[in-house]
């Protein structure tokens, strides 16, 4: 029972950092350039859509200005836990589903060829 659970809980994790892949664009928005001032001395901006890695929730955010530009680096770019512990845990659910599935399926097959 013990093993069965590390090895969901590793197969999970491998899933879920690999699922870092898997990347778009937004809802996230960062400032990219600054476009100057108007004549009241107020910034002008241009906001655009951040990339984002990881699903089903995305952990791992592009930072501009500090990595480079639309590519997701662990060490310089924004990660953050909670959407990360939110895709580990479906990837598990997922995976302790499947396990339950085969098991039963195992099962029914076996009873078919005792049966026999």
């Amino acid at each position: 029972m013990k093993l069965r659970f590390v090895i969901i809980a590793v197969l999970g994790s491998i899933l879920s950092v690999s699922s870092c892949a898997i990347q778009r664009h937004g809802p996230d928005q960062a400032i990219y350039c600054d476009l100057g001032k108007t004549s009241d001395g107020v910034d002008i901006y241009c906001p655009k859509p951040v990339l984002n890695g990881g699903w089903p929730a995305p952990f791992a955010f592009d930072r501009p200005g500090i990595s480079v530009e639309g590519k997701i680096g662990f060490p310089e770019d924004d990660f953050r836990l909670a959407p990360f512990i939110a895709s580990l845990a479906f990837y598990i659910l997922c995976l302790q589903g499947l396990w339950a599935m085969l098991r039963r399926i195992g099962r029914f097959f076996g009873r078919m060829c005792k049966a026999n």
